[in-house]
């Protein structure tokens, strides 16, 4: 098959390393598939290092908002690429792509909000962004995912069951999530080096959505001072530092990197001390098994979708309590011993994980045989 591997729509997030992985294990797939891989501009990165794979052709293209695009999912270049290389089927890392392809097309599928109606997180946002989010938002994308395929894969067996029961006949493949390839590689590896500091580093890699609850570190950080008046601590954000309010006066205790390279992500890890996801809802996030490869203690949300992905392997909080976060990062600060139990029972959790190899393999059977 001609397969067109479509990332022209992300631009931030776990997506991107997604695509990362997938794209770079291309050159290790034992088959006589031809792939045309088209990626966004924030990928050039990954364009660099396949380049070269015999297999693959790349592309550079952002898709654009249009009326065309918007309203009948028609996107000329893409259009005009399917049908210049033969294209027989069009994988879109994650959608909505906007894009209809006229070909057989298989989406991923990773937009909690669309499924986790129950979720904290819409009793935290004001009555706008609800309306928004649970409304505007949650309709459009169904549309752009309805008219486009009614063949997906998720990240969660939760996930693929949900979205079978939202889009009525479609079929919903579960294909887990991994930490990039390039943790397995330090010679890939790029230095970010963060400013000295002498206290506990918690580190949290994520783009910024308001469903990530990223904020709730601010009065973390303000319960900590007060009551452990001796206890230096300081969370690291790979965000902009305007995403988030009030934070005047407490730069040594949150730290923002902006937006960093996947290449860069290891350094910030050794690092660190604590990985920190204090999400209202995931399909899934790469910073799971990240902290466990990288043997960093996790402390995530208490939220069915945290504790299915991760087990007994991480320490859980309630996300919209600022005490109970802040207690449990003291605690695990002060208890060796579970920090290790921690450590070793997340390397034991990677094994319920799809490698990359063992994901992109699954992709291209769902491919096969649909």
């Amino acid at each position: 098959m001609n397969i067109l591997i479509n990332a022209t729509n992300l631009v931030l997030g776990g997506g991107l390393q997604v695509a990362d992985a997938l794209c770079r294990e291309l050159k290790n797939l034992d088959s006589e598939h031809r792939f045309f891989v088209v990626l966004s501009k924030e990928l050039n990165t990954t364009k660099e290092a396949i380049k070269d794979y015999f297999n693959v052709k790349t592309y550079t293209y952002n898709i654009q908002n249009s009326i065309k695009t918007l309203l009948f999912g028609r996107d000329e270049y893409l259009d005009n690429l399917v049908e210049k290389e033969n294209i027989d089927f069009v994988l879109t890392i994650f959608g909505p792509s906007r894009w209809n392809p006229k070909v057989k097309h298989l989406s991923g599928f990773a937009m909690s909000q669309l499924i986790m109606k129950d979720s904290p997180f819409f009793t935290t946002c004001s009555l706008k962004n609800k309306l928004y989010w649970k409304y505007i938002f949650t309709l459009s994308r169904k549309i752009f995912f309805k008219r486009s395929t009614k063949l997906f894969w998720s990240e969660n067996s939760y996930i693929s069951n949900q979205v079978k029961l939202l889009f009525k006949g479609a079929k919903c493949y579960t294909v887990t999530n991994y930490y990039n390839s390039v943790f397995d590689n330090p010679s890939l590896w790029k230095e970010k080096t963060l400013p000295e500091f002498n206290g506990l580093t918690l580190l949290c890699i994520s783009s910024y959505y308001p469903f990530k609850n990223l904020e709730i570190a601010i009065e973390v950080s303000k319960y900590l001072k007060e009551k452990y008046t001796g206890f230096n601590f300081r969370f690291v954000f790979t965000c902009k530092r305007e995403n988030f309010p009030n934070v005047e006066g407490m730069e040594e205790s949150i730290v923002f990197l902006d937006r960093v390279d996947i290449s860069e992500c290891p350094s910030l890890y050794y690092q660190s001390d604590f990985v920190f996801m204090p999400s209202f809802m995931e399909c899934f996030t790469a910073v799971y098994p990240e902290s466990f490869k990288m043997r960093k203690p996790l402390l995530t949300s208490n939220l069915p979708f945290a504790k299915g992905l991760c087990g007994d392997a991480a320490e859980y909080f309630s996300p919209t309590d600022a005490k109970d976060i802040a207690e449990k990062i003291y605690s695990l600060y002060n208890n060796p011993e579970r920090q290790q139990e921690l450590i070793e029972k997340g390397e034991k959790q990677l094994l319920n994980y799809n490698n990359t190899p063992q994901r992109l393999r699954k992709l291209i059977k769902i491919m096969e045989e649909n």
